[in-house]
């Protein structure tokens, strides 16, 4: 299947490739390799994650014209050479783990078009490098030196494509641990000076203890939402642009497992995923998107896996939502929810926002601001909480009066849902439970006592609407999940303390950071870590392994740029004591 890439992902991508090569063998001379480079660049990456680094050092070290000359091929805030692109707005577009990588694993992420080639000429030579001009008549192509060679088209016997990048590997074994850090520091400086959106100014170190390992595992997803984790391992991230990709045995697979025609205006698109609980046996899985035709409008569907692939023509349209433009809202496109779970009772939750209207979030003949329930087929559960309230497809109406529900987690061992819901006054968590009212917009969010006018005239109705378990003033509450007790799951809490296991964690795009509650009482929230720049999900993996995803853009307009998402993991380090 095709992939799909923007102009704007190309041009900081080459950025990268060629600024990255002033640290290789031409700028900083050529040095002996160690004897196990890939264990010094994993402890590389662990420090340069964790540490601030000096940022005006490595502006020096940047823009050194002796030992560096980076600055006599790049631009930055208008000083510089013109060989390579502009790099005064790098630092905003890609997150710390994304440039960490670039610099150690060069050919790991490689936008298309700008992959090195082979230019086999007529007299016998070879031209190594990416191709950056070409017509009828020449072709031009820099190497690592960011030297650029140009020969006539008649010339030319062969292009070759190479999977390798123009970046030499093995370039920070040049720098000191500080020198790295400290060059990445300055990278992430480079922003441009334009209003910037939630949570993008997060920047430097990843802020967690020191008993855990903290590892990119994935850069170049493109506005990634929403993240699942198969039985086997492999972790299946939403794009909100249409596919569903897949990261196996620790590597971002090139082809996805799906792709779809959906509506990716603004928080619409691919925005929620979740398997079969008896998957492999049942080899499906479920997705919430949304499509273009005959209007905007939720799909709920079902796909069969066949490897790493769904089976073409496999799709089965569970459930169809709301015609979008009736429905009204200030920002239609916005407040899609979409989140996905099976809870224990083997039914299918999935989360609808109210698309920014308000008001439908309280009415029963609309799915918007509601927890939706239905059975694996898209039949409706003869033991739905509102049957004798709502009609046809709106039975599957589990709970309502939601503002944006955009993620939630079901613990395993007792089925407890807890709902995190976005925005208005205040952040919420809620404890899903069947047929209630949460109170949006009625109660723009947080519990009744915090809004005296509205609690000093509220109806028994009002009284009624389930107040939040926690709540923190508005930001951006996204993704959670439960880490379990050892005597629920030990192989998932294997490593991790005691104090942690049976807490729910949930991150926060804008502050970004991730936090825990006791799913008891909820009222006292414990940092776990910060520093993460727009995390929108989260997932404990089978083995233990949290991994969190960074979403690293806002919605999508006409300022997106894509392949910015990156998926980082974090684990107790071997042999920590509990």
């Amino acid at each position: 299947m095709p992939t799909h890439y923007r102009y704007t992902d190309v041009i900081l991508n080459l950025a990268l490739l060629i600024a990255f090569s002033c640290f290789g063998r031409t700028c900083l001379g050529q040095t002996e390799s160690p004897q196990n480079p890939e264990k010094r660049w994993r402890a590389l990456e662990q420090y340069a994650l964790r540490t601030a680094g000096d940022a005006a050092k490595g502006k020096q070290l940047f823009l050194d014209t002796q030992r560096t000359k980076c600055g006599q091929c790049h631009i930055v805030d208008g000083k510089g050479g013109k060989i390579g692109p502009d790099l005064s707005s790098i630092g905003g577009k890609f997150d710390r783990g994304h440039l960490i990588e670039s610099l150690l694993y060069p050919s790991v992420q490689i936008v298309e078009g700008y992959r090195t080639s082979r230019v086999l000429l007529d007299d016998g030579s070879v031209l190594k490098g990416v191709i950056i001009a070409q017509d009828e008549q020449s072709l031009s192509v820099a190497d690592a030196d960011a030297k650029q060679t140009t020969v006539p088209r008649a010339q030319v016997e062969e292009v070759q494509a190479d999977k390798t990048s123009i970046m030499p590997s093995g370039l920070a074994d040049n720098l000191t641990s500080d020198e790295f850090a400290d060059l990445v520091a300055y990278l992430e400086t480079l922003r441009s000076s334009g209003k910037s959106g939630a949570g993008s100014d997060i920047r430097g170190p990843i802020l967690v203890d020191e008993g855990y390992d903290v590892q990119t595992i994935a850069t170049g997803l493109s506005g990634g939402t929403a993240l699942d984790i198969l039985p086997d391992g492999r972790i299946l991230v939403c794009e909100q642009t249409g596919s569903v990709r897949v990261i196996k045995d620790g590597q971002l697979l090139a082809d996805p497992m799906l792709e779809l025609d959906v509506d990716h205006l603004w928080e619409r698109g691919i925005i929620g995923i979740t398997h079969d609980p008896e998957f492999p046996a049942k080899p499906f899985i479920y997705v919430c998107y949304t499509g273009k035709e005959p209007y905007p409008h939720h799909r709920i569907s079902k796909f069969r896996v066949d490897g790493d692939a769904v089976v073409r023509g496999s799709e089965q349209l569970l459930l169809e939502g709301d015609d979008q433009t009736k429905m009204g809202g200030h920002v239609p496109a916005g407040h899609q929810g979409g989140a996905m779970h099976f809870g224990i009772d083997g039914k299918l939750y999935i989360a609808i926002g109210e698309q920014t209207a308000g008001a439908p979030s309280q009415d029963l003949d609309t799915f918007l601001g509601k927890m939706l329930r239905i059975n694996s087929d898209g039949s409706i559960p003869d033991d739905n909480p509102l049957l004798d309230k709502t009609e046809d497809k709106y039975q599957a109406i589990w709970t309502y009066g939601m503002r944006n529900p955009f993620t939630f987690a079901i613990r395993d061992s007792d089925g407890l849902m807890l709902i995190n819901d976005v925005g208005g006054k205040f952040e919420e968590i809620n404890v899903g439970i069947a047929g209630k009212n949460y109170g949006w917009p009625i109660v723009p969010h947080g519990p009744l006592n915090k809004h005296p006018d509205i609690a000093s005239k509220a109806t028994a109705a009002i009284k009624q609407m389930v107040d939040p378990i926690h709540w923190y003033p508005e930001a951006s509450i996204s993704g959670g999940d439960f880490l379990p007790l050892a005597s629920e799951d030990a192989k998932k809490s294997a490593g991790w303390p005691k104090h942690l296991q049976g807490r729910y964690f949930f991150a926060d795009f804008k502050h970004g950071w991730v936090h825990t509650i006791d799913p008891a009482d909820g009222q006292h929230a414990e940092e776990f870590a910060g520093g993460l720049r727009r995390p929108v999900d989260l997932r404990f993996a089978p083995n233990g392994t949290l991994y969190v995803l960074l979403r690293n853009a806002w919605v999508i307009d006409d300022k997106f740029v894509g392949g910015t998402s990156t998926m980082l993991a974090i684990r107790p380090k071997a042999g920590r004591v509990n």
